[in-house]
């Protein structure tokens, strides 16, 4: 518990330090672009090293294009792994169909009940696999982070561009 008391007053104590080191570009830009965090955009814009070495307001519009370009990449990375598991759910689905077409059949023969509830039961449980191969138990959209992400990045590099449209900069 010390150890974290300790490392606690340290962040804090160089928190100053940090918040002065924000280049004024930085600084000035982030506070004249509009529908965006100051805050949140002097954070992205300080933490990528081209960002924060940028001396003008075009070095920060590359960095921030930048910094989208490689959210936006990695989010169609994301996007092409959830089609690879709704195609997999697809997959899931068209089994069940074929359980239960199965099942159905097999009670219109008046077949077995064992193995009627053997496809019904196997049947109900495959959406439990959909569910794991796209969310993992979750109820959220899957990709609203990154969209959410992507939005805010993609403005910071509008503002920027057209601070600089305007002479603004």
């Amino acid at each position: 518990m010390q150890t974290l008391t300790v490392l606690f007053f340290l962040t804090l104590a160089m928190l100053p330090g940090l918040i002065a080191s924000t280049s004024s570009v930085i600084n000035t830009t982030c506070s004249k672009i509009p529908e965006i965090s100051y805050h949140y955009c002097v954070g992205v814009l300080s933490a990528e090293p081209t960002g924060a070495s940028a001396i003008d307001t075009r070095g920060l519009a590359v960095a921030a294009a930048n910094l989208t370009v490689h959210n936006v990449t990695s989010t169609l990375h994301m996007m092409g792994d959830l089609v690879l598991e709704l195609n997999a759910c697809i997959g899931y689905y068209k089994h069940m169909v074929d359980l239960i077409v199965t099942a159905v059949d097999d009670l219109h023969k008046g077949r077995d009940a064992e193995l009627i509830y053997e496809n019904l039961y196997q049947a109900s449980y495959t959406p439990l696999d959909c569910d794991i191969a796209l969310f993992e138990g979750a109820e959220k959209n899957p990709m609203q982070e990154e969209n959410s992400e992507n939005q805010a990045l993609a403005r910071i590099a509008s503002g920027i561009a057209f601070l600089m449209w305007h002479g603004r900069s």
